[in-house]
């Protein structure tokens, strides 16, 4: 029951950190609304989510902060490019940046999902989420998983779009990208569920 409240509520924090940011940023895009808006107004959303967590558990959100930068630097392009196969690649800034982080993290400390696994736990649960890190390796190895799967997602999205930035004409790239984009966040949703229920099933049959 545990794993199972845990899992759901990893799932919650996706969404929240992940998920937010980036349906406002691609929704505002296919309501046509410009890039610099749309990087401004996903930058916002990840800016309240830090001061939200920040006010709630006075810690700072590590993942919100990244989106935040993220889209930031997205938001710095709009402002200092014209072209607009360089308009349309920077989107891979976004996520490529997320998927080296999220593969980084995999090399050096503790996965990205450890981070958010164990922000989600209750203070009481935190220093269990430590013990089992410590000492259950298929507790770590889930979390690796996870946070490999996410990143090589995201890290391919980008790579994927930059190379048709630069082979399809311009009006067929503006398509394309956006169904990249949440192609790239429905794999990674689903592949994370999908995931989580594979797991549950492997702790029941124990």
């Amino acid at each position: 029951m545990t794993d199972k409240r845990d899992h759901r509520n990893l799932v919650r924090t996706l969404i929240w950190e992940i998920g937010a940011p980036l349906l406002v940023y691609y929704g505002l895009h296919l309501l046509g609304a410009s890039s610099l808006l749309s990087f401004a107004a996903a930058t916002a959303v990840s800016l309240g989510r830090i001061l939200f967590v920040a006010a709630r558990d006075r810690r700072l959100d590590g993942l919100a902060a990244l989106m935040g930068v993220m889209f930031g630097l997205g938001l710095v392009l709009t402002l200092v490019t014209g072209d607009p196969r360089v308009a349309l690649a920077k989107d891979s800034v976004t996520t490529g940046v997320a998927g080296l982080a999220f593969l980084g993290s995999c090399l050096f400390g503790r996965p990205l999902m450890f981070a958010m696994a164990r922000r989600i736990l209750p203070e009481g649960r935190q220093a269990e989420a430590d013990e089992r890190w410590r000492n259950d390796p298929r507790y770590r190895s889930r979390l690796v998983v996870l946070s490999l799967m996410w990143g090589v997602i995201l890290l391919g999205e980008a790579l994927v779009r930059i190379v048709l930035v630069y082979s399809l004409p311009v009006d067929v790239m503006v398509g394309v990208s956006h169904a990249l984009q949440f192609a790239a966040i429905g794999l990674g949703v689903l592949g994370s569920i999908g995931y989580a229920r594979l797991v549950r099933r492997q702790v029941a049959l124990r």
